[in-house]
């Protein structure tokens, strides 16, 4: 019986939310900790993911992730490409999420940061 509520636990706790800081140029958690940093190119129609970054303490929970949907969510309704120059962005995020890749920038254009 206490698996069963552990497990009622786990599955009622939301994911936290994740803002769009237009200001900052970043997706970030309400809390300010974890955020991805993008800059706009070729006349803002091109949004670089250039940075992810999670705490320590917070690593693990999927949270890069949620910031890279995030992104990806915006640019889709924003009609933007994405250049995904952050190495969690190229490496990890759309090997394991291949439906986000039409919004991909066709070039490569890499930021050198």
């Amino acid at each position: 019986m206490a698996a069963a509520t552990s497990e009622a636990k786990i599955t009622a706790t939301e994911p936290p939310k994740i803002v769009w800081n237009e200001g900052k140029h970043r997706f970030e958690t309400e809390d300010h900790e974890a955020f991805i940093d993008y800059k706009l190119r070729n006349n803002g129609k091109v949004m670089d993911l250039v940075h992810t970054y999670v705490p320590s303490s917070k690593r693990g929970l999927g949270l890069a992730s949620l910031l890279c949907v995030a992104a990806f969510e915006h640019a889709s309704s924003h009609s933007l490409s994405v250049i995904p120059s952050c190495s969690y962005v190229s490496d990890t995020f759309l090997p394991r999420n291949p439906t986000w890749k039409p919004l991909v920038y066709s070039e490569d254009l890499k930021s050198s940061i």
